[in-house]
């Protein structure tokens, strides 16, 4: 190897660090958000960078990438927030090889990234799944398969070029007619544990019970979280969700809720619960 691509590789392997999760958790796998530097000259994001909106004005130039590499079976969820039947097309996703900052970023990644260069890889999603409120998950396995998962749990793969050994950033393109998506979490299962992307970006010790308090916690949900039982069931009736029978947390939407709040419910993670608590 020579000295040239010996300091990419240190370069690379920083980049990991600086993302390294700082909640301590042994099954963490570290916060996951958007690239803030790096992305289509249409987007903004916000929501601590986990949600990326596409200014509707052009199909393109909605290209994003996340903040750190990703693992191999690492399970990337997604959720679309906003779309447009003006439009053809929909979202795309995919994996890079290459850093985010040293990418230039064309309008599409589909054909521009991907026939350009064998460290691209994408799938395009069918419009029908890709419609407010659809859930996809997509992740790359050892075999350097690009697998995808719908909603309805339909799973699909394609296999690419992508060298699994080296770091891989997730590639997502908000394209045609979806306009907004929400990063809500990653996970990756073994033999023992089930590793999950960590639900905040920053955390901060309280210094009085020594436990970990979220400041970036998001206010109407915590509003919805503390009003009497019965208006959140009514709410919830009326918006056809069913958000106390979910399998995670009603907060980050990534942890498992295994904390009785005095409500007497379990939806809400510990750390979570805990903000909940001391507000």
């Amino acid at each position: 190897m020579t000295a040239k691509k010996k300091e990419k590789q240190r370069q690379m392997m920083t980049n990991v660090s600086v993302h390294r999760c700082v909640c301590h958790k042994r099954t963490s796998l570290g916060p996951l958000s958007f690239h803030s530097n790096v992305n289509g000259r249409l987007i903004t994001l916000s929501d601590g960078g986990r949600r990326a909106t596409r200014d509707e004005s052009s199909f393109r130039h909605g290209l994003v990438f996340s903040a750190r590499p990703v693992q191999i079976q690492e399970k990337l969820r997604l959720r679309v927030e906003r779309s447009t039947k003006n439009l053809h097309g929909s979202l795309r996703v995919g994996f890079a090889n290459v850093l985010p900052e040293e990418t230039t970023l064309p309008s599409m990644a589909v054909p521009d990234l991907t026939n350009s260069s064998s460290l691209y890889a994408a799938a395009i999603l069918h419009e029908d799944t890709c419609y407010p409120g659809s859930e996809t998950e997509f992740w790359i396995d050892r075999y350097a398969r690009l697998w995808t998962r719908s909603s309805d749990g339909t799973k699909s793969f394609q296999p690419t070029a992508l060298n699994i050994h080296g770091p891989i950033w997730a590639m997502i393109d908000i394209y045609g007619q979806t306009s907004a998506v929400m990063l809500l979490g990653s996970k990756k299962k073994d033999r023992l544990y089930t590793y999950r992307s960590c639900p905040a970006l920053k955390h901060n010790k309280h210094t009085d019970d020594n436990n970990y308090i979220y400041k970036d916690i998001n206010k109407e949900t915590l509003k919805r979280l503390n009003k009497p039982m019965s208006m959140q069931i009514h709410e919830s009736y009326n918006t056809g969700t069913e958000a106390f029978d979910s399998e995670d947390c009603v907060v980050c939407r990534s942890e498992k809720p295994n904390t009785l709040l005095s409500c007497g419910h379990k939806c809400a993670c510990t750390p979570f619960a805990m903000k909940i608590i001391l507000v």
